[in-house]
């Protein structure tokens, strides 16, 4: 008797699961994941390639005083739009190194990085020419000045890459900010 009755309170039990009325659905598709752009806004900021204490080639937005004042100032209600800083003054920045607060992160440049440089942009690629021979930086200060002019140019990055020193030229290249990147092209970094 005690199992029928076990047995009744079970299908009891799950008669009203079932009898729900709600019927089963393939998966329905939303679209794809939103993306949002953390770094403030391309005109007010520039992109500096800092190397992290091991090392590492890390992205850091630095706001321009004066780009904001700019783009304060233009906008929507006065028909121009605000431009971001000059490729040129970008590198210009990172060859002057971090400032307080980036020091205080960690962050630094390589060594080898020259005091000062000179660029020429074209449609989608920059050529930045040192008054030192390119034999005297290493690795990672190529990258610098490669990610860094790439991105001041190009909001993807996308721009290639040419370096010019007094013992000639290596490029194009083109910033790859893959982990490991820096290392996996060695062969197809500038060279």
């Amino acid at each position: 008797m005690r199992a029928r009755l076990r047995t009744a309170a079970l299908l009891a039990a799950c008669f009203p699961l079932a009898a729900c009325g709600i019927q089963e659905t393939d998966v329905i598709g939303a679209g794809s994941a939103a993306t949002v752009d953390v770094l403030p806004a391309r005109q007010v900021r520039m992109l500096l390639f800092f190397l992290s204490p091991d090392a590492v080639l890390v992205p850091v937005p630095r706001i321009v005083g004066d780009s904001v004042s700019a783009g304060e100032q233009q906008g929507p209600d006065s028909g121009e739009e605000a431009t971001p800083p000059a490729t040129e003054k970008t590198v210009t920045a990172l060859l002057a190194g971090p400032n307080e607060a980036e020091r205080r992160a960690g962050l630094l440049n390589d060594a080898s990085l020259p005091d000062a440089a000179t660029t020429e942009v074209s449609d989608n690629a920059v050529e930045v020419t040192l008054a030192t021979p390119l034999d005297a930086l290493t690795r990672p200060a190529e990258w610098q000045l490669i990610c860094t002019a790439a991105f001041a140019k190009s909001a993807q990055g996308a721009a290639t890459v040419t370096l010019r020193g007094t013992d000639g030229t290596r490029g194009p290249a083109r910033c790859d900010l893959r982990p490991g990147a820096e290392q996996a092209a060695a062969g197809t970094a500038p060279r």
